[in-house]
């Protein structure tokens, strides 16, 4: 008999486990899908900018927008946006939005570096509070997120990535 409650108990418990990991796979899955509908359009946010304003996705103009999340501290962004400003980017029609979490002056004095103010259309910004996870779902850097000029997004890309392939998905949607 108390055998029997033995293997009982293991068996309840085991199956109590898998049922809390299955349980666990479906929510991250329906997390997964709300995030992939939120971002298939470019989603509502608001950060600050550099000087303290408000910045939000309202106020992004047409054409295709590249926004990259990255932190001036990462060996792999600084890489990135070193050749994201090299490229054709700064020069086309697209929007670029940089977004760090990063406290204010380390973000600009890295920008610094890039003379960023003579790209109109590169357009820093500050996630103080921690919202970029929230609305993208991610907090890997560098990420970037792809949207053509209708504001849908084209690709995302999370970690490391050569400019090169950003550039041609950017690029190649701003001549559609």
């Amino acid at each position: 008999m108390r055998k029997k409650i033995i293997i009982g108990s293991v068996i309840l418990a085991f199956m109590l486990s898998v049922g809390y990991l299955v349980a666990g796979v479906i929510n991250k899955m329906h997390y997964t899908d709300i995030i992939r509908k939120r971002i298939s359009t470019l989603p509502e946010f608001s950060f600050k900018t550099l000087n303290n304003n408000i910045f939000s996705s309202s106020d992004i103009k047409n054409g295709p927008v590249l926004i990259v999340r990255f932190h001036p501290e990462c060996e792999h962004c600084q890489y990135e946006i070193s050749e994201l400003l090299q490229s054709s980017i700064p020069d086309s029609d697209a929007n670029v939005i940089l977004i760090s979490s990063a406290p204010v002056d380390t973000v600009r004095n890295f920008l610094a570096r890039f003379d960023i103010d003579e790209y109109p259309s590169v357009i820093p910004l500050i996630d103080t509070s921690y919202m970029f996870d929230e609305v993208f779902g991610s907090s890997i850097v560098p990420s970037n997120y792809i949207y053509n000029s209708k504001h849908e997004l084209v690709n995302a890309i999370q970690g490391e990535v050569k400019t090169g392939t950003i550039v041609k998905y950017l690029l190649s949607v701003e001549e559609d």
